[in-house]
């Protein structure tokens, strides 16, 4: 899930300006012709994009008037109270389902914080740039954020590393929130999975084909993994 509290003790910094790349189109080795269709590619290629980013923008928007009634507390720090958000959430990444947790968390958030936070410059943002601001969790450094990162006209990647920038600055570590609902969902796919007997000859199968550093590796992980969940359970039982 997405962090929600962040200190904002310090004024953010701004990044360096990132010097453009040089552009494939100068490439000497394309004829005119390979020039025209790599042009049409591109322009196919962002208006899949932009037609991907549209999709998520009306399912969060559609999430957050429809589920939570665009009650954006109810929507940014009670979800899981829901219980349709938690029907919905123990669906995905599902076959029924083919989206992941974190992508109907960025849905419904970015359609929340339009309201919430009533700024041209957040709502001025691309979603592809917005959702990458939402690890800051905190209006009005996100406000701050949203109003940097276009006056920059940063693009998704420096997005990230401007907020990675930001949460360094932040003498507490943002919060991290867990999901039962997610959780009980994760493992219970993986159970079926694992316990499936097709699954476990295919597995068996490709193990006999590694080197010993990388069976050593996977039993390593393995073991890993249950004593993980093993602790969890430990801690979860005791009363």
């Amino acid at each position: 899930m997405l962090s929600r509290t962040v200190a904002t003790r310090h004024k953010p910094k701004a990044l360096a300006p990132v010097a453009p790349k040089s552009s494939v189109f100068d490439a000497p080795k394309l004829s005119p012709e390979d020039r025209a269709v790599l042009a049409e590619a591109v322009s196919r290629a962002d208006a899949a994009h932009s037609a991907i980013d549209s999709q998520w923008v009306e399912l969060g928007r559609w999430l957050f008037a429809h589920v939570f009634g665009e009650d954006t507390a109810s929507a940014i720090d009670h979800r899981e109270d829901h219980p349709i958000w938690n029907a919905l959430y123990a669906l995905a990444d599902s076959p029924k389902v083919r989206v992941r947790h974190d992508e109907l968390d960025r849905a419904v958030l970015t359609a929340a914080y339009d309201k919430r936070l009533n700024s041209d410059g957040w709502r001025a943002l691309d979603f592809g740039r917005k959702w990458r601001l939402l690890r800051l969790a905190d209006d009005k450094l996100l406000r701050k954020a949203a109003t940097h990162v276009l006056s920059a006209n940063l693009d998704t990647r420096q997005t990230e590393a401007y907020v990675r920038n930001l949460l360094a600055e932040q003498s507490e570590a943002p919060a991290v929130r867990a999901s039962v609902t997610a959780l009980l969902g994760q493992l219970d796919r993986m159970t079926e999975r694992v316990s499936a007997k097709a699954y476990a000859r295919q597995l068996e199968s490709a193990a006999k084909k590694l080197d010993d550093e990388q069976r050593e590796a996977l039993v390593a992980a393995l073991d890993s993994a249950r004593e993980a969940l093993g602790a969890l359970q430990a801690r979860i039982e005791k009363k």
